[in-house]
């Protein structure tokens, strides 16, 4: 009976071991494969900021990248944040890298540390917008010259997003001093407070000046115009880009193939950005619309399952 135990007791201490060993094996940073594909590093860091267009994008090419075998982290923050990410390898791509203008500060300060991947969408335009029945308000030039009183109904100021977007950064570097708007105040907000204050402007018939990008979910809710801007402050329309730290490519090479081959129009994304505006989760908004799009989930997943 004694040696019986001392068996048994052997057998389960060996075990024991081999459990453990199976679970070292799965630690997250290890190198996979998945139908045959080389994932490379399978734990993905994924950045996005809060502006609902680059985040219904950022979920976007998460479900695709957790189809082909990969763990999708979403890292949500600032969007200075998101390239000192990107600088210092917390983070690995982001989808919503708005270039050359736009985010062009940020570039210009980490472009050693970063690889641009591709064109997620073309030209997507910056400017100040406001309710088409403000029928007098045209051009940027209208502030200026006080068109209408436009400057006293509206108390001088107008309604822009964070600090640290790269919209703000124009207005305050080269749209007030470009149009000589000196007598106007940037309010600093968010994305979903600037787009409430337009919605109830609009509800209400009162005038409004806010800070507007395409694509952007109210252009399909709201009869809108973008001020004509002669003295090209804002620059010529951005691309949206992917943008990875160094080394991504060669880490996990077929998440890299992907976002490549991830490019999505203006158009395809306030659909989605819509549905968050009427209570739906990013994610569930994401998820919907590659139901219902096949064809074009195959051209982003293609040689890749």
């Amino acid at each position: 009976m004694w040696k019986l135990n001392r068996i048994l007791g052997l057998l389960a201490i060996i075990t024991f071991i081999t459990v453990l060993a199976a679970c070292g094996d799965n630690s997250g940073d290890s190198e996979s494969e998945s139908n045959g594909i080389d994932l490379g590093e399978d734990n993905i860091e994924l950045g996005t900021d809060d502006y609902v267009s680059n985040t219904v994008n950022s979920y976007t090419a998460k479900l695709l990248l957790e189809e082909i075998g990969y763990n999708v982290q979403v890292n949500q923050t600032d969007v200075g944040v998101q390239y000192t990410g990107l600088s210092d390898g917390a983070t690995d791509v982001i989808v919503g890298a708005w270039l050359p203008y736009t985010h062009g500060s940020y570039w210009e300060e980490y472009e050693d540390d970063l690889e641009r991947i591709g064109t997620v969408t073309e030209e997507v335009e910056l400017g100040l917008a406001v309710p088409a029945y403000m029928e007098d308000i045209n051009s940027i030039e209208d502030l200026r010259d006080n068109t209408n009183n436009i400057g006293e109904q509206l108390e001088w100021d107008i309604t822009g997003i964070s600090p640290g977007a790269g919209q703000m950064n124009l207005m305050e570097n080269e749209v007030i001093p470009g149009y000589e708007l000196n007598d106007w105040t940037l309010l600093e907000s968010s994305g979903a407070a600037m787009a409430a204050a337009l919605s109830d402007a609009i509800n209400n018939e009162e005038p409004i000046v806010v800070t507007l990008w395409t694509p952007h979910w109210t252009f399909n809710e709201f009869d809108l115009k973008i001020l004509d801007d002669p003295e090209n402050a804002f620059g010529d329309p951005d691309d949206i880009l992917s943008v990875s730290r160094t080394g991504f490519e060669e880490d996990s090479p077929a998440a890299h193939q992907l976002i490549s081959q991830f490019q999505i129009t203006k158009e395809d994304t306030q659909e989605m950005m819509l549905h968050v505006q009427e209570g739906m989760d990013p994610e569930e908004a994401a998820q919907q619309f590659l139901d219902e799009n096949p064809d074009l989930k195959e051209e982003w997943l293609e040689g890749l399952h």
